[in-house]
């Protein structure tokens, strides 16, 4: 797909197969209040609206984020760097390379919606051009915080 270089390692991306699936869900468990079994990984990467991106360091997955992709309009559904890795910028850098896919892929708009709490993770997405354009009360089953609603839109098409 694409290969970034940063200070410490050779990042590159590639699409998610089945044999990512051990790595998604360790990845989930680090990330997520309602991280994603095995079995809905796999859901997710035969749905045929769905796209996902392994991000790699020196060849080690240490990333992945995909979205599923409906009437022109790419719904992020995970962004995630595993713990180990946080802090160094890769959120910044696997955003960038997902909207880059769903451009790839025709898509006119990108959204997703992100926990009113994770301020590092909205600042990754403004980094990458997305806007706030509302709040989704209640939005989180586990705690019901409130999503933050932000989208970003094809220039230039």
């Amino acid at each position: 797909m694409g290969t970034t270089s940063t200070e410490t390692a050779v990042i590159t991306f590639r699409d998610m197969t089945e044999a990512d699936v051990q790595a998604v869900v360790q990845i989930e468990a680090e990330s997520f209040h309602d991280a994603w079994n095995e079995n809905m990984v796999m859901d997710e990467l035969n749905n045929a609206l769905t796209h996902y991106l392994i991000m790699e360091a020196n060849g080690k997955t240490i990333g992945y984020a995909g979205f599923w992709l409906v009437a022109g309009e790419a719904q992020i559904t995970r962004v995630a760097v595993i713990k180990a890795e946080r802090g160094n910028g890769y959120g910044n850098v696997l955003s960038e390379a997902i909207v880059n896919k769903a451009w790839e892929l025709d898509a006119e708009a990108v959204t997703l919606e992100v926990r009113e709490s994770n301020i590092a993770a909205q600042r990754a997405y403004e980094n990458c051009g997305f806007v706030s354009e509302g709040i989704r009360p209640n939005y989180y089953e586990d705690n019901h915080e409130n999503a933050v609603i932000m989208w970003l839109y094809r220039k230039g098409k």
